[in-house]
C-alpha cells in the first residue's frame, strides 16, 4: 500500500499492463502497440498545443537597465534561501555553506562602495590601449574615484570601442555584455578622421543602432592624426610643420564624471550580476549532490523497466509499461530537484518521451546496436528476451539522464515554467555519445544480471 501512494503511476501502469498481458492471453486485448502510442501521442499534442497557446514567442531585445536596490535584496534572499536549502539537502555540504555565506556577505557590504572599474573592450586598431594610458594617467587627479581596466568580469561600466560605423560583430558584443548584465557606454573613437557632416551621420546611424537597447553614445579622438601646420616667417619664407593635437575625450570625460557623481546603480548592477554568479555556483553543488540521489532512482527504474520488458513479450505491454516508468521517473526526479509536478504534467511528460522516442528512431537504433552486442557476448540465451529487456533498461536510462539534464538547466533559470520543447535534442545527443563510446557494452554488461535467470556472459 505504501509503495502504491508513494508511487501511483508505477504501480498504476504496470498493473494495468500486467492486467492486458492476462487479456491477451485469452485472445481480448482491446488495443495494440499502435493505438496506445496514438493516444500518448495525442495526448502529448494536446498539452503541448495548450502550452504553446499559453505563450506567444516574441524575439526581444537585450536592453540595458538600471537595477533598482529592491532586486538586489531580493536576489540576495533568494541566495540565502539556497544555502539553507543545501545545509538541508546534504548535512556534509556545511563548509561549503559557510564559504559561500561568507560571499554573500562581502556582496552586501560591497553596495556600499564608491569607487568605480572601468573597463575598456573593442576589435583590435579601435585604440584601446591608447585611450586606456590617456585615462590612466588621467585619473590620478582624482584617485578615489575610477580604476581603469581592460578585465570587463567585475566592471562597472564597460567602454566598448569601435573607430566607425558599428558592425554586426560589435553590436552582437554589445548584446552580449548587455545580456550578461554589464552597464556599457559605447565610444566612437578617431572622431578626426571624418569630416565635421560624415562624423555627424555616422554617429546619429550608431545611435540609432542602439538607442532600443538604452545604450548611449560618445565621440572621441583618443589620439588625433597630426595636422599640417603651415607657418608664414617675416622674411617670407613659408615652413610647413606636423604637429600632434591634444586628445579630444572631453565627451567621455563627463560622462565618467556624471556616473562617479552617482556611483550607486552602476555598483548595484555589478552586485546584482555577482549575486546571480554566486547563486549558480550554490545551484552546482545543489546539483551534484541531486545528481547522486537521481542516479540511484535511474537505476532502479531501469531494472524495473528490464525485468518488465522481458517477462511481457506483448508489445503494447512494453510500451504502457514504458510510459508508467517514464511518468513515475519525472515524479521522482522532479522532486529531487525541486520541481514540483502534477500526475497530469507527470503523463504529460511522459507522453513526450515517448513520443520523442519512437520519433527520433531511437527505439530501433537502440535495438540494433544493442542486439550487434548481446549477440557477441551472449550464450545459451534467449536473444529476442534480453533484447527486448535490455533495450527497455537502456531507453529509461536514456530518459532519465535527459530528465536529470533539463531539470539541471531548469533550476538555473529564475523561471521555472514547464517546457520540454528541448528533450528531443537531448535524447539524441545522449544515445549518438553512447553509441561512439563504450559505454552501450557496459551497459549490456550490467544489465543481464538483472533479467529473470539471464545466463553468464561469454568471455
Amino acid at each position: 500500500m505504501d509503495i502504491a501512494i508513494k508511487r501511483p503511476i508505477l504501480v498504476g501502469g504496470l498493473g494495468l499492463s500486467a492486467s492486458l498481458w492476462l487479456l491477451d492471453v485469452v485472445h481480448h486485448v482491446p488495443m495494440d502497440g499502435s493505438l496506445v502510442l496514438g493516444v500518448i501521442s495525442l495526448g502529448f499534442g494536446l498539452w503541448w498545443f495548450r502550452q504553446q497557446s499559453q505563450r506567444i514567442a516574441v524575439p526581444t531585445i537585450p536592453q540595458q537597465v538600471m537595477v533598482q536596490r529592491e532586486t538586489i535584496d531580493q536576489a540576495l534572499g533568494r541566495v540565502d534561501q539556497l544555502i539553507d536549502q543545501l545545509l538541508t539537502e546534504d548535512s556534509q555540504s556545511a563548509a561549503q555553506a559557510e564559504i559561500y555565506r561568507t560571499e554573500h556577505d562581502v556582496l552586501l557590504d560591497s553596495l556600499e562602495r564608491t569607487r568605480l572599474t572601468v573597463a575598456i573592450t573593442g576589435n583590435k586598431a579601435t585604440g584601446k590601449t591608447t585611450l586606456l594610458k590617456h585615462l590612466q594617467i588621467a585619473e590620478p587627479s582624482a584617485p578615489p574615484l575610477i580604476t581603469f581596466g581592460e578585465a570587463t568580469q567585475d566592471a562597472d561600466l564597460v567602454l566598448l570601442l569601435i573607430a566607425g560605423d558599428m558592425t554586426a560583430s560589435e553590436l552582437k558584443r554589445l548584446e552580449t555584455l548587455i545580456s550578461e548584465g554589464h552597464q556599457v557606454l559605447v565610444v566612437l573613437n578617431k572622431q578626426d578622421q571624418y569630416t565635421p557632416m560624415d562624423k555627424a551621420v555616422v554617429l546619429d546611424r550608431i545611435k540609432q543602432r542602439v538607442a532600443e537597447r538604452g545604450v548611449e553614445v560618445v565621440a572621441i579622438a583618443a589620439n588625433p592624426n597630426p595636422i599640417k601646420v603651415r607657418r608664414h616667417e617675416t622674411s617670407g619664407e613659408v615652413t610647413e610643420t606636423f604637429e600632434q593635437p591634444a586628445a579630444d575625450v572631453a565627451a567621455l570625460a563627463q560622462q565618467l564624471e556624471a556616473f562617479t557623481l552617482e556611483p550607486a546603480p552602476l555598483v548595484m548592477a555589478t552586485t546584482l550580476r555577482q549575486i546571480t554568479d554566486l547563486r549558480q555556483r550554490i545551484i552546482h553543488t545543489l546539483n551534484e549532490y541531486r545528481r547522486q540521489k537521481a542516479m540511484s532512482v535511474i537505476e532502479q527504474m531501469q531494472w524495473i523497466a528490464a525485468g518488465t520488458a522481458f517477462a511481457n513479450p506483448i508489445a503494447t505491454v512494453d510500451l504502457l509499461a514504458t510510459a508508467a516508468i517514464n511518468g513515475q521517473l519525472v515524479l521522482d526526479l522532479g522532486g529531487i530537484y525541486g520541481q514540483k509536478f502534477s500526475m497530469d504534467q507527470a503523463k504529460a511528460a511522459a507522453g513526450t518521451i515517448a513520443e520523442l522516442t519512437v520519433k527520433l528512431g531511437l527505439v530501433e537504433l537502440a535495438s540494433q546496436a544493442l542486439g550487434t552486442i548481446l549477440k557477441s557476448h551472449v550464450t545459451t540465451y534467449l536473444a529476442g528476451g534480453a533484447l527486448q529487456g535490455v533495450s527497455a533498461a537502456y531507453l529509461t536510462r536514456l530518459a532519465g539522464l535527459t530528465l536529470i539534464d533539463y531539470f539541471e538547466e531548469q533550476s538555473l533559470l529564475e523561471a521555472t515554467e514547464l517546457d520540454f520543447a528541448g528533450l528531443g535534442s537531448r535524447l539524441q545527443s545522449l544515445f549518438q555519445q553512447a553509441r561512439q563510446g563504450l559505454a552501450l557494452k557496459d551497459f549490456v554488461t550490467q544489465a543481464l544480471p538483472h533479467l529473470p535467470k539471464a545466463s553468464p556472459i561469454a568471455s
